[in-house]
């Protein structure tokens, strides 16, 4: 059978990290353009528009409309940047992670092992056109506000932000224009592919797990004992993996949860201040979409990994042990006991990534927009 390229699902994330200056060729960065590249795109297109943004919330603090109306995003901005400093910083552990996923003992054995974990990968090239579309959607009403609002002429700015000289004036106002759209969209669609490829690490793992479960199913009492030395290697390789991947992204996902919530809280109050179905209505529609969505895909992938793992101790029971020998039985018992430790990806130990964890996170972000709402009505 013709080998499986499980990186194939995300080509796409990794043509976007090369693009971005995010995805150097071989195991990591060295000094050449690339390098250089990916700094000065990073630097301009990253960090400038956070910078400002944040700047500009931190110098109105005490301005609850300049906070409502720059947290939400710039809180997002500087957690991407965050993102792309750890991409780079677990560059070579990423590659070598997808390395190990196309070697021989991650291959599916026969084509009904494909079509086996093609549902699941089919949610997760469905989830990231959702984002993708979500937050391009968002982004053409953000830019098009001052257009749509007849503010343009008094060169208002997609976003509010602090900069060193006077925006009102051309060609600098159409030069931060274009800056800000441009940020914007480096910004939100490295954001799309860091957060799908993390989720991924969820679904190639989970995906394992069904391969080792389908294997474990079909032991022959004849080779059983062969059989299972396969599934036992393959088991601890999924645990490796699993252990690299939520080492590499601990804190991402802790802060990113944290900045969803936040995020979601105030986007959920610009909503019930703005004009409803306006410009401005709409993209915050679609911004506040995608954060869920954003956080929907984390808890999605890492419940299913845990209820892959908790079902690998039952199917292993379910094998046809009753026929082999008795050496191999006490082995399967000892397997079976080291299956009884669900795989699980968490953020900083503190809590998982389940569905049940994706609902406290919308109760948490609902008391943000509570919080917000009593202080707007106070002043």
């Amino acid at each position: 059978m013709k080998k499986y390229d499980w990186v194939s699902t995300v080509k796409l994330n990794l043509f976007v990290f090369k693009l971005a200056g995010l995805w150097p060729q071989g195991s990591g960065y060295k000094f050449n353009f690339y390098l250089l590249h990916g700094i000065i795109t990073t630097f301009i297109l990253g960090f400038i528009q956070s910078f400002c943004q944040t700047w500009k919330l931190l110098t109105n603090f005490n301005d609850l409309q300049v906070v409502t109306e720059t947290a939400f995003l710039s809180i997002s901005e500087s957690l991407v940047v965050v993102k792309m400093f750890y991409l780079a910083l677990n560059m070579r552990s990423l590659k070598k992670l997808l390395i190990n996923l196309n070697s021989d003992l991650f291959q599916p054995h026969s084509l009904d092992q494909i079509e086996l974990v093609k549902p699941s990968l089919n949610t997760w090239r469905l989830m990231y056109n959702l984002l993708g579309s979500s937050i391009t959607v968002a982004i053409i009403f953000w830019a098009m506000v001052p257009v749509l609002t007849n503010t343009i002429k008094q060169h208002r700015l997609p976003f509010m932000a602090w900069y060193p000289y006077d925006t009102t004036i051309s060609p600098l106002y159409e030069i931060t224009y274009i800056h800000q759209v441009a940020s914007i969209l480096y910004i939100a669609y490295v954001n799309v592919n860091l957060d799908t490829f993390i989720a991924a690490f969820s679904l190639y793992a989970g995906a394992q797990l069904d391969i080792l479960c389908d294997n474990l199913k079909n032991m022959s009492p004849e080779v059983f004992r062969e059989s299972l030395v396969v599934c036992v290697r393959r088991h601890r390789e999924i645990i490796s993996f699993v252990k690299t991947y939520n080492k590499a992204f601990n804190w991402i996902i802790f802060i990113q949860f944290f900045a969803s919530a936040v995020s979601l809280g105030l986007t959920m109050f610009l909503l019930s201040v703005v004009e409803p179905f306006s410009s401005e209505f709409c993209s915050f529609l679609f911004y506040g979409n995608a954060v869920l969505l954003e956080i929907f895909i984390y808890c999605w992938f890492g419940n299913e990994l845990q209820i892959k793992s908790s079902q690998v101790f039952t199917v292993a029971f379910q094998s046809q042990w009753a026929d082999a020998d008795q050496e191999s039985k006490y082995d399967l018992v000892f397997f079976m006991m080291k299956t009884q430790n669900i795989l699980k990806i968490s953020a900083m130990n503190l809590f998982d990534l389940s569905l049940e964890n994706f609902l406290k996170i919308l109760k948490t972000a609902y008391s943000y927009f509570a919080l917000v709402s009593r202080l707007s009505s106070d002043e």
